[in-house]
């Protein structure tokens, strides 16, 4: 039925790298038939972009993607992506048939997931989900992600990659084939990239492994078994103001040495992250009218965020509501302040099944599918001690009692069970079909605070109801139309506002924490025209209405950095989407996309006692127009795709009194495929430009603001201005890769 998501079996006989060279738009216009606004893209389009690269970065070229880097090469997860306005916790991430990325936070953390060598394919729902997704947060749309397969033949490919920045990246993999009559293969990859921040001292280093092995039983259906473990070292980039960047350009970073009592020595903010992630996706079909597809998986994850913070004896420190001093602070200054690191550590634990069950009786084809999970995560936040070196002592430092000096104790547990059911109704043979289903997702938060004068536990617990409708029609076997309406909820992307807080200098409250925070929820519809053929090209409108419009933004408390959660009320979006892309002619397939966005707040925002009168104006991170032009050339010896966009201007905070600029940047690839021998299969040469012209540009927001300026408020309070912070878009880069089969 149409419904049925379309599954693309890429050949690898055309290079070592997976490419093909039959997608349209040269591999970012893959043909789309479920009854919603997708795009995806392929290994055409992939293996052209450098092996460095993450998925986030490969989804900028499609309509509505609005991609923020800070590292040109995407090694780091110094990437974010807003749809359609909506920010990348608002959008549903599945990675072979898992959530992925961070469950509470909802950060993609991308780079973590896969080698770029790997991918199979990506696609983007720009507004909503299908509705077997086991993902609680997709209001903005969802980003699937799955592996290649492992190859039916015996071998191997050899990558090696250089560039500016001291960039090298190091990838082999090994294809086992077909192992006897078994049905089985597997594939198993290492990478290990490294390379200097493009502005400022430090670097990046990333271990990562990725494994799959499938087996094949006939006709009756397949198993899969996915594994990816990885390992970074980051020093991260500083995110300047508005001010700062006019004023320092690209040379306002963290200091490259240290001096005592300071806090913007860099290495200060040098953090490690490891993750594992293991799905095992499973489809049998039991018999010609009934099949089962189901999910098991594993996900952890542990990682340690160190940043700059300052304490002194003689101003107080504070233990929760307790006074911890006296503390032994031997590298202090002559005025009593000592540097000290900041620690937010964190361990997630994250388990779940995923799974549903299709029957087809004549022209009925009824869902019915089940998800849970159950996830643990611990974060302990406390200081230890900076030598006269900026050498960090990564054991804690400790109350004049004895305990742990920590702003943060928290253990959250939360549990998720989903229901679904969805019956779809063929007509007109096969070409008309009727879709209506309905979700529910019953969601509980529990978590204990163990610092001292803090509630000490709490429970949340959570009921959406998502009831989704779907006309498609296939007037010919090239045009197609569709109409949607649905239902979507993201409950609050951080652990943060559910735990009281206090002040690490006096001791006060500072936050009390709630267990009654609002989710946000969005009815919205789109209506869709779409021809495949000698060409692909699609058209979509869409609209939402949003009550509790989250937005989550980052700031640094206490030196670390703190997810926040803001509650924006109401808020009207509506818009315009398309995208073309031609099939190879003559070698050539170009490609265009573009979109029309108007998003505006729908009431007053409460800052404080008072409200701004945000009412009717422009809802942040929402640029009225973006778009790409692509153009790929490949003709099995050269190949190679040069790539524009553009991104509108976009206002950062609710009263629209600050915005950074329109930005344009272009990308190109070049690259000649060898003739190989027995030894060295389809060995091939590539070079990927990117931010060709070095473009110095504001590539998205870092800390969204109510306001910017000090603003009157309704009642007539002055409410002061505080200065968001943006992502400084990466600089120029060259790679070089050599890529061969074996």
């Amino acid at each position: 039925m149409g419904t049925r998501p379309e599954i693309l079996h890429v050949s690898t006989n055309f290079s070592a790298t997976g490419a093909s060279g039959t997608t349209p738009g040269g591999g970012l216009l893959a043909r789309q038939t479920v009854p919603r606004i997708q795009s995806g893209l392929t290994r055409d389009y992939i293996a052209k972009q450098s092996p460095t690269t993450n998925t986030l970065n490969l989804v900028k070229m499609l309509p509505g993607a609005i991609v923020a880097n800070s590292d040109p090469l995407g090694i780091s997860d110094r990437t974010t992506l807003s749809v359609r306005g909506l920010d990348q916790t608002e959008i549903g991430l599945v990675f072979e048939g898992m959530p992925a990325g961070d469950p509470i936070y909802n950060l993609a953390d991308t780079s973590e997931w896969v080698d770029s060598e790997n991918i199979g394919r990506v696609d983007l729902a720009q507004g909503t989900n299908d509705i077997a997704a086991p993902v609680y947060n997709a209001v903005g749309g969802t980003l699937t992600e799955t592996l290649r397969d492992p190859s039916h033949h015996f071998g191997g490919t050899l990558g090696l990659s250089g560039g500016n920045h001291s960039t090298n990246k190091d990838f082999i993999r090994f294809d086992t084939g077909d192992i006897g009559r078994t049905g089985v293969r597997a594939f198993a990859s290492f990478s290990y990239t490294q390379n200097n921040n493009w502005r400022g001292p430090g670097g990046n280093s990333r271990f990562h492994v990725d494994a799959k092995l499938v087996k094949d039983w006939g006709r009756h259906g397949r198993s899969s078994a996915v594994f990816t473990w990885n390992q970074v070292n980051v020093d991260p980039l500083t995110y300047p103001t508005l001010a700062q960047w006019q004023e320092y350009g690209k040379s306002y970073n963290y200091s490259g040495s240290y001096t005592p009592g300071t806090t913007n020595y860099y290495k200060l903010y040098h953090y490690q992250r490891t993750s594992l992630m293991l799905s095992l996706p499973n489809h049998f079909d039991v018999n010609r009218a009934l099949s089962i597809d189901f999910t098991p998986y594993y996900q952890w994850m542990s990682g340690l965020v160190p940043g700059g913070a300052t304490l002194s004896d003689s101003s107080g420190i504070y233990y929760g509501d307790q006074k911890a001093t006296p503390i032994d602070l031997p590298y202090a200054t002559r005025t009593g302040t000592s540097t000290v690191a900041s620690n937010a550590y964190s361990g997630t634990y994250n388990t779940g099944f995923n799974g549903y069950l299709t029957l087809h009786t004549g022209i009925n084809q009824l869902r019915m599918g089940y998800w849970y999970s159950n996830l643990t995560k611990d974060s302990l936040y406390y200081y230890s001690l900076v030598n006269n070196a900026g050498q960090i002592d990564h054991n804690p430092l400790h109350t004049a009692g004895g305990d742990v000096l920590a702003y943060r104790n928290f253990h959250m547990y939360q549990q998720v069970n989903g229901f679904f059911i969805e019956d779809t109704l063929s007509l007109l043979h096969d070409r008309l079909h009727l879709t209506a289903g309905f979700k529910e997702v019953l969601l509980t938060r529990q978590g204990t605070n163990a610092l001292p004068g803090a509630q000490y536990s709490w429970t949340s617990n959570d009921a959406q109801p998502l009831p989704r409708v779907a006309i498609n029609y296939a007037i010919d076997k090239h045009n197609q139309i569709f109409i949607s309406g649905n239902t979507n909820f993201h409950a609050p992307s951080s652990d943060v506002p559910y735990f009281d807080s206090f002040s690490v200098t006096t001791g006060a409250l500072s936050s009390k924490g709630s267990n009654s925070l609002k989710d946000e929820y969005s009815i919205s519809e789109e209506i869709g025209y779409r021809y495949s053929g000698l060409f692909n090209f699609s058209l979509g409108l869409f609209n939402y209405n949003f009550t509790n419009r989250q937005i989550s933004t980052t700031e640094y408390l206490y030196g670390a950095p703190t997810s926040v959660y803001i509650n924006a009320g109401g808020q009207t979006s509506r818009g315009i989407e398309a995208e073309f892309g031609l099939r190879p002619w003559h070698h050539f397939s170009p490609y265009i996309s573009g979109q029309y966005l108007h998003a505006t707040i729908d009431n007053n925002l409460k800052v404080g006692n008072d409200y701004l009168p945000t009412a009717g104006k422009e809802a942040v991170m929402s640029p009225k127009f973006s778009g790409a032009i692509g153009i790929s050339y490949d003709n099995g010896h050269f190949f190679g795709n040069m790539s524009f966009n553009y991104v509108d201007s976009q206002y950062a905070t609710f009263m629209n009194d600050q915005s950074i600029p329109a930005r344009k940047t272009a990308d190109i690839t070049l690259g000649y495929r060898l003739k190989g021998n027995n030894y060295i299969k389809k060995p091939e040469m590539q070079v990927n430009l990117i931010n060709v012209g070095d473009s110095n540009y504001l590539s998205g927001i870092y800390t969204v603001r109510p306001n910017a300026k000090t603003t009157t408020g309704v009642n007539g309070t002055q409410i002061a201005g505080a200065s968001p912070a943006y992502y400084l878009g990466g600089g120029f880069a060259v790679v070089a890769t050599f890529t061969s089969g074996f």
